[in-house]
Order: C-alpha cells, then sequence, then structure tokens
C-alpha cells in the first residue's frame, strides 16, 4: 500500500510539473489530486515526520494556496509570481526528498 501511494505521488507530481504540455485544468486537477496524496502520505509516515518534513509539507500546502489565490487574484502579477518561486523551491526540496527515499520505491 505504501509503495502504491509513492508511485501515485510521483505520477500526480509528474503531471504537476508539465503544465506547459497539459494545460491548467490538468495542472489544477494534479496538483489537488497531489495535494491530497501528500496529506495522506503524511498520514502514513506520521510517526516518521520531522522538521524538515513538516516544513516540505507546509511548502506544498504554500505552493497550492498561492495558486488558488493567483487564480483568485488574476489581476495582480505577484500573487503568480510568489505561487512560481514557491513551486520551484518546492520541486527541488521534493526532488531531493525522493532521491533520498528511493529506497522505498525499489522495494527495499
Amino acid at each position: 500500500m505504501k509503495k502504491l501511494l509513492s508511485w501515485l505521488l510521483i505520477v500526480s507530481f509528474v503531471l504537476t510539473l508539465l503544465v506547459p504540455f497539459t494545460g491548467l485544468i490538468v495542472h489544477k486537477l494534479a496538483s489537488t489530486v497531489f495535494l491530497l496524496l501528500c496529506l495522506g502520505h503524511a498520514l502514513v509516515y506520521r510517526k516518521k515526520l520531522g522538521t524538515r518534513r513538516w516544513a516540505l509539507l507546509g511548502g506544498v500546502v504554500l505552493a497550492f494556496v498561492s495558486g488558488v489565490l493567483s487564480l483568485v487574484f488574476a489581476a495582480l502579477p505577484w500573487v503568480l509570481a510568489l505561487h512560481k518561486a514557491v513551486s520551484i523551491s518546492c520541486v527541488f526540496f521534493l526532488a531531493i526528498h525522493i532521491f533520498a527515499y528511493r529506497r522505498i520505491l525499489k522495494g527495499d
């Protein structure tokens, strides 16, 4: 079950990143699924969550909220710039997290 959750997280993560190819609607749907899977992932591994992992989850939630706000406040370009900055930093730290815990995906 944990391995399936990890693979679903990776698939939704990649779909979220492919916004130039898939379009905004797929991006919104994939990011919503990714957020829900991240919350489920945090519940499964809640006993192992340290400060950095809580910060990573907070960054994902912040990226989602800033994305919703960038849709609501489309006239304010700084909101979209904030969303891009937070999202790029989250992608960077999520890639490190995936690399550090890739043994789960291998089945070890």
